[in-house]
């Protein structure tokens, strides 16, 4: 009883976009038994949601409507920059912070979203944009968003890593 309790308590719910929950929790499988996702050790999500952990004040309430439940960090002493949180105690992730993690989210949805295009750009293009954009929507069984806005996403950060370069008009003089 005693560990289930204590399992309750590192896991905490946060309230991002419904696409970014869906994308999150297909790349991180989701725990049956809680609902939550287990972020690996090695990713910056993780150490952003462990730097964001904190006690929960008496007038902080708790989210209730929040569409991503997240398996609190628990990293043993011995790191040396940083002292050791037990998620038992600090279980908290403000709006903040959340906002923090759904940046850093949105970060890795795009560079995996713009790498995909991009390698099918840089192979010649074997097959069209739109079905690209159809089979990473299927891989991660995105519902709340739509194809053209991931499609216009990425003309979007196309533009601005290679902007077209506007043609000068030179009137002819007739004479």
């Amino acid at each position: 009883m005693e560990k289930e309790k204590w399992t309750a308590k590192r896991v905490v719910t946060i309230r991002i976009e419904q696409y970014l929950a869906e994308y999150i929790s297909a790349k991180y499988c989701k725990n049956d038994a809680t609902g939550g996702i287990k972020i690996p050790c090695n990713t910056d999500l993780y150490f952003c949601v462990w730097e964001n952990m904190a006690r929960q004040r008496s007038n902080q309430p708790d989210v209730l409507d929040g569409n991503l439940r997240i398996h609190l960090p628990f990293r043993k002493a011995g790191t040396a920059c940083s002292p050791w949180k037990d998620p038992a105690y600090y279980n908290y992730l403000s709006p903040a912070a959340a906002k923090e993690i759904e940046i850093q989210i949105r970060r890795m949805f795009n560079f995996e979203l713009h790498r995909v295009l991009l390698e099918n750009e840089e192979f010649g293009r074997r097959r069209r944009n739109l079905d690209v954009i159809y089979d990473f929507i299927h891989a991660y069984r995105l519902k709340s968003i739509s194809s053209d806005a991931l499609l216009k996403n990425y003309y979007r950060f196309r533009n601005r890593l290679r902007p077209k370069k506007t043609r000068k008009y030179q009137k002819v003089a007739t004479d």
